[in-house]
């Protein structure tokens, strides 16, 4: 079992090593969330991305293996790394996609908990400000997306950085695809935002 605990949280450490390699992060300008540990100090979660995909492609049997997982390891939250809408995003707030890709999909007991998303590259094909809507913890109380944030867990802090708009390929050759860039323009602005040498 502490086999599945470490994981993740070397993974993320890991992460958080390379983004503060790279760059300083300006955390005065994250919102924050906290999230308690368990009685006795611990933390167990589970990290999914590229999930979003009606129950298609696995994603149903992924979400028995996660329900199974979560309940061994008494999970606390779920992370998702984005992606979270194949292939083009939620169309509003009001897409069926929401809930025939998450809401309908994640129903093991286990994975009742708070969800914290960030964006993917494929959920800016879409109305990127639908999965940003409060509307949609409404409909699910379960989901929180953010483009960047903190969540503080007392014992380790997750840092959620929306990366897509650093990637030059989308804005200067999308072949097809159309990017939805609200709130991100303009880019050097949105970006020096993130990216500040402190």
């Amino acid at each position: 079992m502490a086999a599945f605990w470490n994981k993740p949280v070397l993974l993320c450490l890991t992460l958080s090593a390379i983004l503060s390699l790279c760059s300083v992060l300006s955390t005065a300008e994250f919102q924050q969330f906290e999230q308690d540990p368990k009685a006795d100090g611990s933390l167990s979660f589970l990290v999914v991305g590229d999930w979003g995909r009606r129950g298609g492609f696995n994603q149903s049997e992924v979400a028995v293996q996660m329900g199974i997982i979560g309940e061994k390891l008494d999970i606390d939250f779920v992370i998702s790394t984005g992606d979270n809408f194949y292939d083009g995003g939620l169309k509003g707030v009001d897409d069926p996609a929401f809930d025939e890709s998450f809401t309908n999909i994640y129903t093991a007991p286990s994975l009742q908990k708070q969800w914290y998303n960030v964006l993917g590259n494929h959920d800016y094909r879409g109305d990127v400000m639908a999965q940003l809507s409060p509307i949609l913890t409404k409909l699910d109380s379960r989901w929180l997306c953010l483009r960047s944030f903190i969540l503080n867990a007392e014992i380790v802090e997750f840092f959620f950085v929306d990366t897509t708009p650093f990637v030059d390929k989308y804005f200067k050759d999308p072949k097809d695809d159309v990017y939805d860039w609200r709130g991100v323009l303009p880019r050097k602005q949105y970006l020096s935002n993130i990216l500040k040498v402190v």
